[in-house]
């Protein structure tokens, strides 16, 4: 009786003394003693329960501190042999209840003693909910994906992508400036990264600019891929056409090597077996022709009739479905990329793609003004 009562002594001493770490420390000792002997047998359960429900008023935070004594003796009880000691523990904290709140023990106890205690249901689904909530505020990262979530931030970031760029803008100071709206407005990296292609395909004449931009912001070449490839399947639908400008920018980053062509094509259409097929329907159609050429047309009464199926195919002619990979290729071309443009007429059957006009004109172009510059050399060696 004689240590109860010096330990009550103690505390109340204590608590008359300024509040400084360590007061707070010499409160926690006194504590885990009286604790202590409860466990150990030496004091009754209630009288010490009663005892420490006293204590409760001494402090604003004295149940704060016995829940930091609680949490030591779990560790210590929980390592023990003893069974009854633990018991001991148990119901010691059991007594406490009434005056130490739940959310205080559920911060600092073992869930194994929480569900002992009845505070909890179950130990496992505590802990699976603990990892959820600490997932959440601590590794789950806050970024706005939708335009209307964030307008004043992706409202900026168009400003900036968008100002006039004959000054001394450079591409370097504005990924600074992005990287800061990105970190103020919790912006979506990736989001951030399709507005810049959008706004690059508007202005798609400032490749020096928006080339080294994209270099340097990009992490993952097959993000940027995907976001190409989205762009693409935007405009496979029927009444939709693809843009020259999205053609253009695509045959850039091929050509910077900023993206590999093989992730790129699976996402163009139409598919190789498509356009093998519609080859060999064109070489059955030009057969039939040359055949028809050589024969003595008669003249009939549906004549009408075949000036119309004529006047349908050639408005099929004149406005041929949308071949990605060929506008692809004809903007490859059109820069001067070789490689790539040899790539993609090499999956294509042969002489296929130079049978359109425009791949033929683009190829002629790329020839003439690769030639060029060794007709000059000897011009200049002719007049020297």
């Amino acid at each position: 009786m004689f240590t109860l009562f010096h330990s009550v002594q103690l505390c109340k001493n204590l608590a008359e003394k300024n509040d400084n770490d360590s007061t707070i420390k010499d409160i926690q000792s006194a504590l885990y003693e009286l604790c202590w002997h409860v466990i150990q047998g030496n004091f009754k359960l209630d009288l010490a329960a009663s005892v420490l429900s006293d204590m409760m008023e001494l402090r604003d935070d004295m149940a704060s501190i016995l829940a930091d004594v609680f949490c030591i003796l779990d560790i210590e009880t929980s390592s023990l042999e003893e069974k009854n000691k633990r018991d001991h523990y148990t119901q010691l904290v059991g007594a406490c209840l009434f005056f130490v709140p739940d959310a205080i023990l559920k911060e600092r106890l073992d869930p194994e003693t929480l569900e002992s205690l009845g505070l909890i249901k179950q130990a496992h689904q505590f802990n699976q909910k603990i990892v959820k909530i600490k997932t959440k505020l601590f590794y789950k990262q806050q970024k706005f994906n939708l335009l209307r979530e964030e307008n004043e931030g992706y409202a900026k970031l168009i400003t900036e992508l968008g100002q006039d760029l004959s000054g001394s803008i450079t591409s370097h100071l504005v990924l600074e400036s992005i990287k800061s709206l990105i970190g103020c407005f919790n912006l979506d990296p990736n989001r951030v990264l399709d507005i810049i292609l959008e706004v690059y395909e508007c202005r798609s004449d400032q490749d020096e600019f928006f080339l080294p931009l994209i270099k340097s912001y990009m992490c993952e070449p097959l993000t940027l891929c995907h976001i190409l490839g989205f762009k693409f399947k935007f405009n496979q639908e029927p009444s939709e056409e693809t843009p020259t400008s999205l053609y253009h920018i695509a045959a850039a980053l091929l050509h910077h090597n900023l993206i590999e062509l093989e992730d790129l094509y699976v996402h163009l259409m139409p598919l190789d077996a498509s356009i093998v097929e519609e080859h060999k329907r064109e070489i059955t159609e030009a057969k039939q022709i040359a055949r028809k050429l050589t024969m003595v047309v008669v003249p009939s009464e549906k004549t009408e009739d075949k000036e119309r199926e004529k006047e349908k195919e050639e408005e099929k002619n004149d406005k041929p479905p949308d071949n990605q990979k060929l506008g692809l290729l004809e903007a490859l071309l059109r820069i001067g990329d070789w490689h790539h443009a040899q790539s993609i007429m090499d999956q294509m059957p042969a002489f296929y793609a130079t049978s359109h006009k425009a791949i033929a004109l683009a190829l002629c172009q790329l020839v003439h003004l690769t030639v060029e510059p060794l007709y000059r050399s000897d011009v200049l060696l002719h007049y020297i």
